[in-house]
């Protein structure tokens, strides 16, 4: 599993209310929270998670719904545009 040493490019990050800390790791396609110690919990969103290449680039953290918005990059055929995906907090 990747460390949060191997963050390459971050971009952007959220924070809540209990310290956690979510940063958008831009070059890595991927998504990471982190304690209040910053220290790694875990991967949220990679580019395994039916997203291919999206490039985080922006959060948005709705606390009260536990839902996480991330504006990020979509490749579609030779061009790419930006879109908005919702994820849940929520272990699955």
């Amino acid at each position: 599993m990747s460390t949060f040493t191997d963050v390459i490019g971050p971009q952007h990050l959220s924070t809540d209310m209990s310290g956690l800390v979510l940063v958008a790791d831009r070059r890595n396609d991927r998504i990471l929270l982190l304690d209040s110690q910053l220290e790694l919990d875990r991967v949220l969103v990679d580019r395994n998670s039916k997203v291919r290449s999206w490039l985080p680039h922006r959060l948005h953290l709705n606390e009260l719904a536990s839902l996480l918005y991330v504006l990020h990059d979509r490749s579609e055929d030779t061009s790419w545009r930006d879109v908005i995906s919702q994820w849940s907090l929520h272990d699955d």
